[in-house]
């Protein structure tokens, strides 16, 4: 009986739209999530799977000496794909000619992540393969055929060994992206290494072993695989390695995150200002019941249902939606990319369904509880119930909800602390000068024909529903200022991070005595180079005579030996100067003095990650020599700049004594390329790094991530405009009322839509203005604390906020009660029965 009654009902308040906006707060909660947790995690999947393109596998163990076979054995009867990689130097022989290059021994099976990209021709077009060179064939990199005017089918002499040439090599996805032995490549098939007899016992080889496969695998085979390791054996995987391009994309999946905790944030708002006018619209009801005799337990069980059918509806229509806007926005977005996203797991549709149903529970709750406490009584005595106040222990019940799910959706306490101490920081500062302002409206002296008159007495009336409202609105602005901020700011940053005239070619091995010839070159023909830097190799080998550890994976989270200290692990480029480049900032001591002693600066990560102190004494250990050096400052650099940065500068008085070779940074446009490859020509032991491929990469990925981030910030906007509309519906009985009182009492129409518009505008501007210091102040706290950037006030948001605010709000307050005044007076008395 009850059930039936309830449908009834239920189907009723559906007809009327009272259910409209929870139904929507509900729907929006869980398509806020579902959408975001998707796409990001769609992206995050396909960043990942790109990512170990780098290393062309999941996980590669490098070693400076021969690898046991039975470590690939033992890889392979775990189910994982390995392959096998060997590097050394020897010299070409081809058309009377020698050249040294750099060659890489490889595995058909070699790469088990990405693709090489190789041409038939040198006048071809490139095509990808996704296997190394067969047995006696050889594939050359460009310059080669250039340095030795070869052809492909021509015929090379790598050691005892002749090679048919049968590509040109363009690419490795293990190339690195900067390398100081230079373009000179080749790739010969592993087995035809014997045949060289180029490795001889001494020779500096250096060797590779690549693993592809699940992570529980992977990391089940290390643990295998960790106590049978050499001092300078290392295990790696992607994240590992650091580069700007992977700061840059963290940063895009952290804006992301926070994108969708202000969604629920909104979205919570909207529902328990919904839920609560929704409740208030159904006392009258409950108290009819409950003189014609309706029970406590059925009136109880009727709303439980509306709920629950409302809940479920609602979590549904989110999810289809979301399900909807993800898979758009996805296809979008991999079209963008020119790849394919993986698809999501089970985790987006997890935490929607839950964070639906709790936000659904958590703030209906209450006001149902108030719904079913109304007194009968109510039926001839109207304002019984309307002082019902919502307990303190449900609000701070609420608070605690809305903080539990920021943290449940990012994982990240910090974040999720800021976005919510911000956010609080809003209400707090609100509900202390609401009440200041809106108490002073009516000692303005402004005429009682007046709009703004009108306007501010409405104001000062609703007191208390005008400072939740103002709470709402400012809450919805200070989000969508500070996600707007934050886009801008996050892109102007990568968009200088590559610049478009950053140097797109390195030239590298450059001897001392063509420094002055290759410099007044590029002057004479207009080429943008930097400064040329000496370059050595040396390993960071002790700090205060105490040495440093060897490495071992930071992929599976681990730190160095146990007893010894975290060191480097690898050999660094270094180079001397007696100037600090102008791309670096000091931050601590003092640039080298000409005491005489040997100095050096340090980066600045690189300091904090080997505990290194100003006047600390670093040992490097550079070929067999060890060279010391007291530490004098700490520099910051920007690795993104594409300019030649060093962990590590020390003074003249260190290094110079030590044989150099000379490297610079250059911008060649299309226009210069002629007279460049002239200079190659001039000089024949030069090598060129071309990093034009990756420049364009790397800016292609900040236009895809930009995408990905407007797309979820129309998401954001659509949820704070959703709590603007369950604002103004939740007050719209009383506005009808008030405009039934004001036509009866003659007041033009005119004047009402103008005191209605003003009332908006003016609640708009001071949200505006609270919102827009707000945002400032915990954008300087995220960009800080959360990106890394440098923090930043951004006072034009002080002007545009209340603007902003002030247009938002009384375009969408103005267009949601334009109707009610449209009607006539009996049609609002209609409207209110």
């Amino acid at each position: 009986m009850w059930v039936k009654l309830a449908l009834k009902l239920f189907m009723r308040e559906l007809k009327r739209g009272e259910l409209t906006i929870i139904s929507a707060a509900i729907a929006l909660a869980v398509l806020t999530v579902f959408t975001l947790s998707a796409v990001t995690d769609r992206i995050r999947l396909n960043i990942e799977q790109k990512s170990t393109e780098f290393i062309a596998a999941d996980r590669r163990l490098d070693s400076n000496h021969a690898i046991d076979s039975a470590f690939l054995n033992e890889a392979q009867q775990r189910g994982l794909q390995t392959a096998e990689l060997t590097y050394f130097d020897t010299m070409l022989f081809a058309n009377d000619d020698m050249l040294l290059v750099s060659v890489k021994a490889a595995t058909e099976s070699y790469p088990l992540r990405g693709k090489v990209i190789i041409k038939n021709t040198l006048d071809g077009d490139t095509f990808e393969v996704s296997s190394g060179p067969k047995k006696g064939e050889v594939w050359l990199s460009e310059s080669i055929f250039y340095s030795m005017k070869l052809q492909v089918g021509d015929e090379v002499e790598i050691g005892a060994g002749r090679f048919a040439v049968s590509h040109v090599l363009v690419r490795e996805p293990d190339g690195a992206l900067f390398s100081f032995t230079g373009n000179r490549r080749i790739i010969i098939n592993q087995d035809d290494i014997a045949a060289t007899k180029v490795i001889q016992p001494g020779s500096r080889v250096f060797y590779r072993f690549l693993f592809a496969g699940d992570e529980t695998t992977l990391s089940d085979y290390y643990s295998w695989l960790k106590p049978q390791l050499k001092d300078n054996q290392t295990w790696e995987g992607i994240k590992d390695r650091q580069s700007p391009l992977g700061d840059n994309l963290t940063r895009s999946s952290q804006f992301l995150l926070i994108a969708g905790l202000l969604g629920i944030i909104l979205a919570a708002v909207a529902m328990a200002v919904s839920a609560k006018r929704y409740c208030e619209r159904q006392y009258d009801p409950v108290a009819m019941m409950k003189t014609l005799g309706g029970s406590r337990s059925t009136i109880r069980k009727m709303y439980l249902l509306h709920l629950s059918l409302i809940c479920f509806f609602s979590i549904s229509l989110g999810l289809l939606i979301g399900f909807g806007l993800q898979t758009l926005g996805a296809d979008y977005l991999a079209q963008s990319m020119g790849t394919t996203l993986p698809n999501a797991g089970w985790k987006p549709w997890f935490m929607a369904i839950f964070i639906g149903a709790v936000c659904a529970v958590m703030f209906a709750l209450k006001p149902l509880l108030d719904l079913f406490d109304i007194p009968p009584l109510r039926v001839l005595r109207r304002n019984l119930g309307d002082t019902l106040a919502i307990g303190r222990m449900h609000m701070a019940m609420s608070a605690l909800t809305v903080f539990g799910l920021m943290w449940l959706f990012s994982g990240n306490l910090k974040v999720s602390v800021i976005l919510y101490g911000a956010s609080a920081l809003v209400v707090a500062v609100l509900f202390g000068i609401s009440r200041l302002i809106f108490g002073g409206g009516r000692r303005l002296g402004l005429s009682p024909a007046n709009s703004w008159s009108l306007a501010l007495a409405t104001i000062q009336k609703r007191a208390n529903a005008n400072a939740v409202q103002l709470i709402s609105f400012a809450l919805a602005i200070k989000l969508m200022l500070l996600l707007v901020v934050l886009k801008n700011d996050m892109i102007a940053d990568w968009q200088a991070q590559v610049p478009q005239n950053a140097p797109n070619a390195f030239l590298i091995n450059i001897a001392k005595d063509e420094v002055a010839p290759i410099s007044a070159y590029f002057e004479q023909h207009g080429i943008e180079a930097s400064e040329f830097y000496p370059v050595i190799r040396g390993r960071v080998q002790a700090l205060n005579n105490e040495k440093y550890a060897r490495d071992v994976s930071l992929q599976e989270g681990e730190k160095k030996d146990e007893e010894a200290k975290q060191g480097v692990g690898r050999e660094l480029n270094l180079t001397w100067a007696q100037e600090m480049p102008a791309t670096n900032d000091l931050v601590e001591g003092e640039w080298f003095n000409n005491d005489g002693s040997a100095q050096v600066s340090v980066e600045q990560g690189m300091a904090e990650g080997l505990k290194i102190k100003l006047g600390d004494e670093l040992t490097l250990l550079i070929n067999n020599q060890e060279v010391s050096a007291r530490v004098t400052s700490f520099r910051k650099v920007d690795w993104g700049s594409m300019q030649p940065n060093f962990f590590m500068i020390l003074n003249p008085e260190a290094l110079a004594h030590f044989p150099a070779t000379y490297f610079t940074a250059s911008h060649v446009s299309s226009e210069q390329n002629k007279v460049f490859n002239q200079l190659l020509m001039q000089y024949p032991t030069i090598s060129v790094v071309d990093i034009q491929d990756r420049l364009l990469q790397a800016q292609s990925i900040i236009n895809q991530v930009s995408l990905a981030i407007g797309f979820v910030l129309a998401i954001v906007v659509l949820c704070g405009t959703l709590v603007l509309i369950s604002q103004v519906q939740a007050s719209l009985a009383e506005r009808m009322q008030e405009i039934v009182i004001l036509r009866t009492l003659g007041a033009r129409g005119s004047l009402i839509k103008q005191a209605t518009l003003y009332e908006f505008l003016l609640l708009g501007l001071i949200a505006g203005l609270v919102a827009a210091i707000v945002s400032d102040v915990t954008l300087l706290i995220i960009q800080q604390q959360v990106f890394e950037l440098p923090g930043k006030l951004h006072p034009k948001i002080w002007l545009f906020g209340p603007l902003s605010g002030g247009v938002f709000v009384a375009l969408v307050g103005y267009s949601m009660v334009a109707k009610t005044m449209r009607q006539n007076t009996q049609g609002l008395l209609r409207a209110l029965s």
